[in-house]
């Protein structure tokens, strides 16, 4: 005759699964994860054409793991498990020997060379255009002995290379890796968040500079950086688990201003600022950046010069346009991640002289969205 006992924890066991089914599937959803700084997944809608090729259960499965009830718990419990367990990562976040954390770095995948495809052919169909690639390595690529003993990484250094032989003379690259590497221990990196710090943006036009014809900065050495906030905590914090001290943010302040308008097109909304000091107040700090994430922004600046730029970017560019303004008379940004539009015809409907693709390296090798966007 079986134990009671067993009957009875097996019941509470399936009761409890039960519970916590019901409440994950009833409880209302959340948009945005503050904890995570990022958009959550929806409850999907069930069509027979979703449900056939797969999308269904793909986003069903993803809904169910971001409005997972008591999540941000969770993932600490997590964490904790992690370090007791001896794991090197947690989330896909290291703990660096320094206390600083680093984002794992990604493999290179059969969608890089159809990204790279994607973008040689655009820049043969336009050879009006000067045609440049900014690759950025992040933190765990450029400071390696920063990340804890036997740390399983991938070599961006590598990587950055294969890429570069990849697209031979159709693009010119900016190699910034070095640039980076040489001052890797100042303050280039943020040590709670996956993005570069203002200063390593600042290092990175200087090589930008020298590569694409554009002014050197004034007193390198002293660069006009002024700190805003002394209290971010960025998305590896939150997505890790880990602990850290919270980063400073600050801005390029050059004694010489640009008047400009930032235009953000879908929005219908408009600017004096490249800064939205607002954004201090939220999670999000990084955001003051041009405001965040949009599809489609149109920077004109009052600058002395012929040159316009088309930025293709993620969010590593936001901190590094405003070293631009005052080098190109329109600026005008696209991240293929928001944008639908038609980028053949945004190029055909301006005069161009440049174009920038600036991304994290990270970013690019998981980007799928990037080809579709170049397509003629």
């Amino acid at each position: 005759m079986k134990n009671p006992a067993y009957c009875v924890l097996g019941i509470s066991f399936v009761l409890l699964l039960f519970g916590f089914g019901v409440l994950n599937y009833y409880h209302k959803d959340r948009s945005f994860s503050d904890t995570e700084n990022r958009m959550l997944e929806q409850k999907p809608q069930w069509q027979i054409s979703s449900v056939l090729d797969g999308r269904f259960m793909k986003s069903f499965e993803t809904w169910q793991t971001d409005q997972f009830i008591f999540r941000d718990g969770w993932i600490t419990l997590r964490t904790a498990a992690d370090r007791i367990l001896g794991k090197k990562d947690s989330g896909g976040v290291f703990l660096g020997k320094d206390g600083s954390l680093y984002e794992k770095p990604e493999k290179l995948g059969e969608g890089v060379w159809t990204n790279l495809d994607a973008i040689r052919s655009f820049c043969q169909r336009h050879p009006e255009l000067s045609s440049y690639l900014l690759l950025v390595p992040d933190a765990a690529g450029v400071n390696p002995e920063g990340l804890p003993d036997f740390a399983p990484v991938e070599s961006q250094a590598d990587q950055l290379q294969q890429i570069s032989g990849y697209l031979g003379d159709a693009v010119l690259n900016i190699p910034v890796y070095d640039t980076l590497r040489e001052h890797r221990q100042e303050y280039i990196y943020y040590r709670t968040d996956h993005h570069w710090t203002t200063l390593g943006a600042w290092y990175a036009y200087e090589k930008a500079a020298s590569v694409m014809g554009l002014a050197e900065p004034e007193a390198p050495e002293t660069p006009p950086l002024y700190p805003v906030s002394d209290s971010f905590e960025g998305t590896l914090a939150s997505r890790s688990g880990y602990q850290a001290d919270p980063d400073t943010i600050s801005v390029f302040w050059p004694g010489a201003q640009t008047d400009l308008v930032v235009s953000y097109v879908e929005e219908q909304e408009e600017s004096a600022s490249l800064y939205a000091s607002e954004k201090l107040k939220t999670r999000d700090q990084y955001g003051m950046f041009l405001n965040g994430n949009h599809p489609l922004v149109r920077i004109r600046t009052m600058a002395d010069s012929k040159r316009t730029l088309l930025l293709i970017k993620d969010s590593y560019a936001n901190c590094f346009v405003p070293f631009l303004v005052s080098q190109f008379r329109e600026i005008v940004l696209v991240d293929p991640r928001y944008y639908y539009g038609d980028l053949e015809s945004l190029t055909a409907g301006q005069s161009f002289t440049d174009v920038l693709f600036l991304y994290n390296l990270n970013t690019f090798l998981t980007d799928d969205v990037l080809h579709l966007s170049l397509e003629e």
